[in-house]
């Protein structure tokens, strides 16, 4: 029977928490939560808490899921290796969002304007080297893979719109890791909730993050609130600037700041239009103080992102297509490509 050394599985456990997440997430479970998902929310610095207009909306807010009325699909693919440093090139990393809203005045009207949407994230390394030992002196090297999945069961809601407008929602979230080959897996429950307010073209959201607990360890209680308004500058052209707040229970306080311009109504055609391009980008992670006395080193992980989009019209279907370009810290991918469909 394979015997696997205990100081080995403490070394796995901080290598996966580490490529996950950022460094001062390495003691937190489900750290890969930290890396974001939607290139446009990305190409935006994660400023996305008082906008989440997309399906992305199960991750950054749902109440943002009251903004669709409409069925759309979500998914996310990423690029980019761990070969940074020597030794390490051969480590793939891999981070996946998909999600599903549907409408469900399309089927009632007991429950009013309530949008359900279902999400998954997979975050994924693969060909990382293992040592273990089979008997008393035999040891044998291999590969393993690190899986990390989060699986979305979402809700959100207007509660008035007028000249201002309420949205509420919830998500629940069961996640899980497991490390193939030597038999480590575990799972655990989580919860969000959030709501978003807007006064005419200004925007504020906020969430409640609960924070999952996965055997010894546990994901902080975090809270963002964001700021958001659209600035019409001509009949074509507008300018969105976004703040966000976060705080983390351990870390720092820290800004996500990140703007979009947009040109739109670009071409109008009988079963073909273009919407929108946009231009985005946006600093992710900035710690705007000193607590806990990391705020040098905390920075050195800010990201600078960037990223461009496209909206347009094809017969009765809408899509976005959107692009995302992020700094990162060792193992993070350095693009990101969103395809969203409305329908």
């Amino acid at each position: 029977m394979i015997k696997i050394k205990n100081s080995l599985i403490v070394l796995l456990s901080c290598l996966s928490l580490f490529i996950t997440g950022n460094v001062f997430a390495g003691t937190d479970a489900a750290a890969f939560l930290k890396k974001s998902v939607g290139a446009k929310a990305i190409a935006m610095g994660g400023a996305f808490t008082s906008i989440a207009d997309d399906p992305t909306a199960i991750y950054w807010n749902p109440a943002g899921l009251g903004l669709i009325q409409m069925y759309s699909f979500s998914a996310m693919g990423s690029t980019g290796a761990s070969d940074k440093y020597p030794g390490l090139k051969d480590v793939v990393p891999t981070h996946n969002f998909f999600a599903l809203t549907v409408p469900l005045s399309k089927f009632t009207d007991v429950l009013g304007k309530t949008v359900i949407g279902i999400g998954y994230i997979s975050s994924k390394m693969d060909n990382i080297q293992h040592t273990y030992i089979n008997g008393e002196n035999s040891i044998y090297r291999g590969t393993m893979s690190i899986t990390d999945n989060a699986y979305y069961l979402s809700a959100g809601l207007p509660i008035w719109e007028s000249a201002t407008s309420l949205y509420v929602g919830a998500s629940l979230k069961y996640i899980s890791y497991e490390f193939s080959e030597i038999g480590v897996s575990d799972s655990g429950m989580d919860f969000d909730v959030g709501v978003i307010y807007s006064i005419d073209t200004l925007n504020f959201g906020a969430v409640l993050q609960k924070g999952v607990t996965i055997g010894d360890d546990s994901a902080p209680l975090t809270t963002k609130v964001g700021v958001s308004n659209n600035f019409k500058l001509t009949e074509k052209l507008h300018i969105l600037p976004a703040l966000d707040v976060v705080q983390r229970q351990k870390e720092p306080l820290s800004l996500n700041v990140g703007a979009e311009f947009g040109i739109n109504d670009i071409l109008s055609m009988e079963k073909f239009a273009i919407d929108g391009v946009y231009i985005r980008g946006g600093v992710e992670g900035y710690a705007i103080e000193n607590r806990y006395d990391i705020k040098e080193d905390y920075n050195e992980n800010v990201g600078y992102n960037f990223g461009v989009g496209l909206n347009f019209m094809i017969l009765n279907t809408y899509l976005q297509m959107d692009f995302a370009i992020c700094s990162g810290n060792l193992f993070e991918e350095n693009t990101k490509f969103t395809i969203n469909f409305y329908f």
